[in-house]
């Protein structure tokens, strides 16, 4: 069992571990400056979207908080769900209410810290890159944005088949990115057709999840994930950039989850 104690003079936060035997033996864990930051979250989605590409980095984030604490968080990611409709279907299956609509989010574009984009069936993502929607727009404004003020750097995260997304905004020239392993090649055709005249080629590569680095601009960081349940992954990785690797490990624990980390 963990016992948080609040020390508000310092603004810090203290956990015992109450299963140690004596007082000198107990955990204390201090946690920095630096952690005590709040982060807001923007998750794409759209008719036919893959459930497990938006739920699985949603339930991570849910987890990380700064007491640790499950029945009373301080949780660290705020997170809206942004749609073109008040309600989706996904994968045929599920009904999400969105709690923004399109226009509303990308008006509200510079108030966000990570934008979250999955994928689904290439016949469910193919016309959203066909014609320049809504969905594109809030992906090539996120880009653009320049690092936070408070938070640093931002985060573009796409799971699966959500990197065509991001390589129909024209956002992906010159970086290294991966998605789901039927569809490299798919993506390779997307980022040369789209990316800016005169812009380096888009390297596509099998992996679980890429840090492929800084975007054009500076202010955001891109984070692409393999298929599907990869997405699992390139989260804990995030959550683990954002805080310590020991929160991350903390939130794998409580999920019973054996994160699979990206080797090098």
């Amino acid at each position: 069992a963990i016992i948080y104690l609040s020390h508000f003079s310092t603004k810090k936060d203290i956990y015992l571990c109450t299963s140690c035997k004596t007082r000198s033996q107990s955990i204390i864990a201090i946690m920095s400056p630096e952690s005590s930051k709040y982060y807001k979250v923007g998750v794409l989605l759209f008719p036919g979207v893959d459930i497990l590409d938006f739920a699985g980095p949603i339930e991570v984030l849910s987890h990380v908080s700064h007491n640790r604490n499950p029945e009373r968080p301080d949780r660290m990611f705020e997170i809206k769900t942004v749609a073109c409709s008040p309600a989706i279907r996904a994968a045929n299956s599920l009904t999400v209410h969105a709690d923004l609509l399109l226009p509303d989010a990308i008006d509200q574009i510079s108030d966000f810290h990570l934008l979250v984009i999955p994928g689904g069936p290439p016949s469910v993502v193919q016309p959203l890159i066909e014609t320049n929607t809504p969905e594109l727009d809030l992906i090539r404004k996120f880009a653009a944005l320049p690092a936070d003020a408070s938070s640093g750097t931002r985060t573009l995260l796409s799971v699966c088949t959500g990197a065509f997304l991001l390589g129909a905004a024209g956002v992906l020239g010159g970086m290294t990115v991966t998605t789901h392993h039927h569809a490299l090649d798919r993506l390779r055709d997307i980022c040369a057709r789209f990316n800016a005249p005169g812009e380096p080629t888009t390297t596509v590569m099998h992996k679980r999840y890429l840090d492929g680095g800084l975007l054009k601009g500076g202010g955001v960081q891109l984070l692409t994930a393999g298929g599907v349940s990869s997405g699992l992954d390139a989260t804990c990785y995030l959550v683990s950039e954002l805080t310590t690797p020991d929160m991350a490990a903390f939130i794998t624990r409580v999920m019973e989850y054996d994160w699979r980390e990206a080797k090098e």
